[in-house]
């Protein structure tokens, strides 16, 4: 079988586990920075599984970018990790409600576990089937790098039968951090950016499509009841704004980079789990839109996207040198501090006289950006 349809619906599958995570996220029951941080398993439960998922990717795109077919077994193994897959949100849910229930972490941990072993199977199965080919050789993967995080885990349920319950939830955090670690001492860089690219694509159509689903139903059918949910709505435009403005920033990045490494991409993965909360927040903030705590906690997620946005730009420019036009296009990051620069100002205006302000100068440093980027990456496009 041709990799290529399968990979597509490999990343749907993921895309979609991440993105319905954050609506498992229960909203917080005031407009109070206590009331937010509450809900900080949740956050960092969600954070778990989505660098889980995220990591397994990039071992699985390391591997599908040496490869053409797979076989049934494979194909198997692979649909027993999508499974296991698609019933984190909501054993990590559970969890999030019960961290010192002991049967809670267990499941989790179980979980975790096998999503890991059905992996290193799928991996052992495609190396079986691919015995004489020799690019997959030069990915020198080492069984250590495998069975070291499982051990992890391992170590993490005794010590939740022992001493501390929430073991297997930190040992579950430890191991995928080593994972990635392992990862980044890889090096490797891509220059196939397709398949990275799809699944950008995919979290933000499936992010900008699950925020609709937060606005709450109109009362009745009249026009009076519709407009009673004016905020709702100001919310959510402002919220697509924001999420579309990501993708453009990629679609423009892509169309002119020739190579892509690891750095980069856990980078605007990173950017894309803030850019996932968006959901979370809008419905925050639609629910409190006077409120300085929502809309303050909104401009900090906007900022730390743009964040991620220079961060991966300056990544991706220094593996790439050579491509005069990116260089070109991105010769200096004002864009983005003016960005951060002026939600921070918009913040401390929200703090101190009207707390709305906030979510609407996103709208204002998008427009700014649109402004000077696309105008800079037309002209070049000419010369």
């Amino acid at each position: 079988m041709n990799t290529n349809r399968f990979e597509t619906f490999y990343d749907a599958v993921l895309a979609i586990v991440i993105t319905i995570l954050v609506l498992k996220i229960p909203q917080p029951l005031s407009p109070e920075w206590g009331a937010f941080f509450s809900n900080y398993l949740n956050i960092a439960t969600y954070l778990i599984v989505f660098l889980s998922i995220i990591n397994i990717w990039y071992s699985n795109q390391n591997l599908f970018q040496h490869i053409d077919t797979i076989n049934n077994k494979a194909l198997i193994t692979y649909g027993v990790s999508i499974f296991l897959f698609s019933l984190f949100p909501y054993f990590a849910s559970w969890l999030s409600l019960n961290l010192y229930s002991l049967t809670a972490e267990t499941i989790f941990g179980l979980l975790i576990l096998f999503a890991n072993i059905s992996h290193i199977i799928s991996v052992v199965v495609v190396y079986g089937a691919n015995k004489s080919n020799e690019k997959l050789k030069e990915l020198n993967i080492k069984k250590t790098h495998f069975i070291l995080p499982l051990l992890i885990i391992i170590i993490g349920f005794i010590i939740s039968y022992t001493i501390f319950i929430p073991g297997i939830y930190l040992a579950c955090l430890v191991a995928v951090v080593l994972s990635i670690i392992y990862n980044r001492m890889q090096g490797k860089e891509f220059e196939d950016t397709e398949r990275f690219e799809a699944l950008i694509d995919a979290i933000i159509a499936i992010i900008i499509t699950i925020i609709v689903l937060e606005i709450p139903i109109a009362a009745n059918g009249s026009l009076s009841g519709l407009l009673e949910l004016k905020l709702e709505f100001i919310a959510y435009a402002v919220s697509f704004i924001v999420c579309f403005n990501v993708w453009n920033f990629t679609y423009n990045l892509f169309s002119i980079v020739n190579k892509i490494n690891y750095k980069a991409i856990w980078t605007i993965s990173l950017g894309l789990f803030f850019l996932s909360l968006i959901p979370y927040l809008t419905t925050y903030v639609s629910m409190n839109f006077h409120s300085f705590v929502p809309q303050c906690i909104y401009g900090i997620d906007f900022i730390i996207i743009n964040v991620c946005s220079l961060i991966a730009t300056y990544e991706m420019k220094k593996i790439d040198q050579s491509n005069s036009f990116l260089q070109e296009a991105f010769q200096n990051y004002n864009t983005y501090f003016l960005n951060i620069v002026f939600t921070c100002i918009f913040i401390i205006i929200g703090y101190y006289f009207y707390p709305p302000i906030i979510i609407m100068s996103c709208i204002f440093s998008i427009i700014v950006t649109w402004i000077f980027m696309l105008k800079k990456i037309n002209l070049l496009k000419y010369i």
